[in-house]
């Protein structure tokens, strides 16, 4: 999204087998399950 644009983000797998966090500093803002590659799961704000 627009709010990320020319800005550093990590991708970093999670404790389960193909899941990957996306992370903007130390929050975690989306998921994506590789297993499923339609899933993009959005963290809420309110983590």
């Amino acid at each position: 999204p627009q709010a990320f644009r020319s800005e550093r983000l990590a991708i970093r797998p999670l404790s389960q087998d193909g899941k990957f966090g996306i992370f903007f500093a130390a929050h975690q803002i989306a998921a994506i399950d590789l297993r499923d590659p339609k899933s993009v799961n959005y963290v809420p704000e309110q983590v």
